[in-house]
């Protein structure tokens, strides 16, 4: 009877409910996302990625610090390998117009992801699914644009690349994050930043200025100030809420603005794509006695 109710103001609100939802779902088909995966087996590691979302290692080494070690290659313009894979999948009258500033067709800086299908159908098809679609699809200009140069479709490819690592004791945790926490912050950053976050052990680095002028007062304040922040440096309740306020609120210092981050979080919908990108994170911790033990236990 609830379900009955629902769907018969659902209807009383949006028309023809059947009709809002075949509007949805071809919004999302036309709509993109990239994805990263890993599966954990025993000691085996496998991540499976499309698209420019990043997997990185956190390995401690003896001294205590940590490395990052990459374990997914971003599908863009600046991996030779993806550019060679297109190319050879049009044909050569194509060689220059089928990557175009860096981006796929001009338009898209991911090589691979799901959805985008105006990047993967034909243009019959495309054409076909708007003109029998509901109405709302023949308002949307996005759905309607078709690509500059589209000759041989599809250009965009969901299939992931995957890679195999076996982990180790001293491997200590894996970080997945969307390409807007790697615009932010350097791999090695990120994976300092959790590591101190899990141990407890802030290894403070030396305070950077850059270009800036800075006296003697500002720079005891600058010191002052960082000091004051290392107590309540793992305040957050988890190494990703963590390492998101220092991917926000990172200043040109290299630590923490907290009005700069409150600034950053404030920011209306449209505007805050021009200062940042969508950032996701994902954080696995591993234990290295269980790890140790696994790793024994399939040796011949």
């Amino acid at each position: 009877m609830l379900i009955s109710r629902a769907l018969c103001s659902f209807s009383l609100q949006v028309g023809d409910a059947s009709a809002f939802l075949h509007y949805w779902v071809l919004r999302v088909a036309f709509s993109g996302a990239t994805a990263c995966v890993a599966h954990i087996d025993g000691s085996d590691l496998f991540i499976a990625n499309a698209g420019d979302a990043r997997a990185v290692l956190g390995v401690q080494e003896e001294d205590g610090s940590f490395s990052a070690l990459t374990l997914s290659n971003d599908h863009n313009a600046q991996n030779d390998g993806e550019v060679s894979r297109i190319r050879s999948e049009h044909p050569s009258s194509e060689r220059k117009t089928v990557i175009r500033q860096d981006r796929l067709l001009g338009l898209l800086m991911p090589f691979r992801a799901f959805g985008d299908v105006k990047f993967k159908w034909s243009i019959e098809l495309q054409k076909r699914v708007l003109e029998s679609g509901p109405d709302q699809l023949h308002e949307n200009e996005h759905t309607k644009f078709i690509p500059p140069n589209y000759h041989t479709p599809p250009y965009l490819t969901a299939e992931p690349e995957i890679t195999h690592h076996q982990l180790r004791p001293q491997d200590r945790f894996l970080v997945i994050g969307s390409d807007g926490l790697w615009e932010t912050l350097h791999r090695q950053e990120v994976i300092r930043v959790v590591g101190e976050y899990l141990t407890g052990v802030h290894q403070r680095q030396p305070l950077k200025v850059g270009g800036y002028r800075v006296t003697l007062g500002q720079m005891q304040g600058l010191l002052e100030e960082r000091k004051a922040r290392v107590s309540s440096a793992f305040e957050d309740q988890n190494a990703a809420t963590h390492l998101m306020r220092h991917a926000v609120g990172n200043n040109e210092f290299g630590t923490v603005d907290h009005e700069r981050l409150s600034k950053m979080l404030s920011l209306p919908e449209e505007l805050a794509r021009m200062y940042r990108d969508d950032i996701t994170i994902i954080i696995t911790q591993f234990n290295p006695h269980v790890i140790g033990a696994q790793r024994q236990e399939g040796q011949p």
